[in-house]
């Protein structure tokens, strides 16, 4: 027997080791795949990333009624090596506001962003009462909108949290899930809206719902008209 020759069995041997390896190459591509897409969005992203991907849950009352939300937040950010050159490039356009809509068409619009001491807490035990932790000026959901009408919105004011309304609960639990909120389902219009600011009462852009209802989210929509401008122009006023 020439010494080159493959004793019997061997090749077949070898091809079945070389398809298992394939099989088995294979299988683990996949399962990465599987993994990038059920994870949260910027969780491999290579210029963004964050550290809060959580179900926020916040019951309100409001003329003696309690009502429910619940959103998916996440804290979207640029990773340090690109923050100076993409600081805004990462802002999440779902889950930073809850809506409740009232009987009498008008919403209040309450914040769903946790404060830096709910995120520490968060990121120990990937839970945290928000209401206990988000305090003083830290409270970040005690500063809220109402909006007249969810139907045909003209004008806002701001909402505070037991003068207006008052929060019963509010928090946060990690999840997997996809950042995501319920505006198109309750308020669908205030994605078509433009909330001004007024400068003659010392109403800045950061004192308006501008802040939680993202405007690239807004502006999808307002790019498709016409005439490419909001469909409604919602002014501060008393209402």
């Amino acid at each position: 027997m020439s010494g080159n020759a493959e004793l019997p069995g061997k090749k077949p041997r070898s091809i079945a080791r070389r398809m298992f390896l394939g099989s088995l190459t294979m299988v683990g591509l996949a399962s990465l795949v599987l993994w990038i897409l059920i994870s949260p969005p910027n969780s491999f992203h290579p210029m963004c990333t964050y550290t809060v991907n959580a179900q926020v849950t916040a019951d309100v009352e409001i003329s003696g009624k309690v009502r429910s939300s619940e959103v998916v937040y996440q804290n979207s950010r640029s990773r340090q090596w690109i923050s100076i050159m993409n600081s805004a490039g990462c802002k999440q356009r779902y889950g930073n506001a809850h809506v409740y809509r009232l009987e009498n068409d008008s919403v209040l619009i309450v914040p769903a962003r946790l404060c830096y001491a709910a995120e520490k807490a968060f990121a120990a035990s990937g839970h945290v009462d928000v209401l206990s932790t988000c305090t003083g000026k830290q409270a970040r959901q005690d500063r809220a909108f109402f909006v007249d009408s969810a139907s045909r919105p003209r004008k806002w004011r701001p909402a505070i949290n037991g003068v207006d309304f008052r929060i019963v609960s509010m928090t946060a639990t990690s999840t997997w899930r996809h950042p995501a909120d319920d505006i198109e389902t309750i308020a669908p219009n205030l994605l078509r809206a433009y909330f001004q600011r007024d400068r003659s009462r010392d109403i800045e852009w950061g004192d308006t719902p501008e802040t939680v209802i993202d405007y690239h989210r807004r502006y999808d929509i307002k790019k498709h008209r016409p005439d490419g401008s909001f469909e409604f122009e919602v002014q501060y006023g008393r209402f």
